[in-house]
């Protein structure tokens, strides 16, 4: 089987981003590049999550959780995606139901606006 740019792609593309947020130093301050956080003036449902991935790579449980406490369900749910995805490559899975699919995406959905909503009424959404 020929080896594609494609699949070296979809293999290192995640490696690398895993490295960036390794890597790279958490800015607590910094400007704000979420469409939706520059028109609305307040966070996202997602608004966090990158800074918590960060920390969920540096082994920092805590901080991860106080950025975004889905954070550690996403990542599960991308390296699962990921791996699934490979070994559909390869020939070794089939494909997922469309059923499925959706249910993951909706019951993600919902957790993702439930969080934003309860963060909204506690106060404790982040500052944009």
């Amino acid at each position: 089987m020929r080896v594609h740019w494609r699949d070296r792609l979809i293999i290192a593309a995640p490696l690398a981003v895993v490295g960036l947020l390794a890597l790279a130093p958490v800015i607590e301050d910094g400007p704000t590049l979420c469409p939706f956080a520059i028109c609305t003036g307040m966070a996202c449902p997602g608004c966090g999550m990158t800074r918590a991935a960060a920390q969920l790579l540096r082994g920092d449980f805590g901080a991860a959780m106080t950025f975004h406490p889905l954070a550690p369900l996403i990542a599960l749910q991308l390296v699962a995606v990921w791996v699934w995805y490979l070994l559909h490559r390869a020939g070794r899975a089939n494909p997922v139901s469309n059923r499925v699919l959706n249910v993951m995406l909706i019951a993600t959905s919902l957790a993702l606006l439930g969080v934003w909503l309860a963060r909204i009424l506690s106060g404790t959404l982040p500052a944009v």
